[in-house]
């Protein structure tokens, strides 16, 4: 049913258990994706060479985590792949309709700085369903 399932990596392990519960259920290859945060948006702005080397440690630390999930994924039997771009809630239109991806899974942990809303013309132009986890 879910050929490809776009997965915006959330840092909570139940997320990434039901993300490969339901691939091996359909047999489906996981598409891995970050998001964007705001403290990270907020950094670039400054001009401080630590708060610089802070930013990329942190992205570096995301990225680690990205690819160690990929890793697992695939000694688990579930085909995954990672997608090298970095998104954030206001494009994942266009990263769901340029990978083709039937199902997008997004935690709630990543709409906390924005109040827990989507943006407004998100749903009505998703190519596929969104499923929002909210793990404790």
């Amino acid at each position: 049913m879910f050929e490809k399932i776009l997965y915006l990596v959330s840092e909570k392990q139940e997320d990434k258990e039901f993300v490969m519960k339901l691939a091996r259920q359909h047999n489906s290859t996981v598409l891995l994706s970050g998001i964007l945060h705001p403290e990270h948006r907020q950094v670039k702005t400054r001009s401080s060479t630590r708060d610089k080397m802070l930013h990329e440690d942190q992205e570096r630390k995301e990225w680690h985590d990205i690819y160690r999930l990929e890793e697992k994924l695939k000694s688990a039997g579930v085909r995954s792949s990672v997608i090298a771009q970095e998104g954030s809630i206001d494009n994942i239109q266009m990263l769901a309709t340029t990978t083709q991806c039937d199902l997008i899974i997004l935690a709630a942990s990543n709409l906390e700085d924005d109040d827990y809303k989507l943006p407004e013309d998100l749903l009505p132009n998703l190519p596929c369903p969104l499923i929002i986890t909210n793990s404790p």
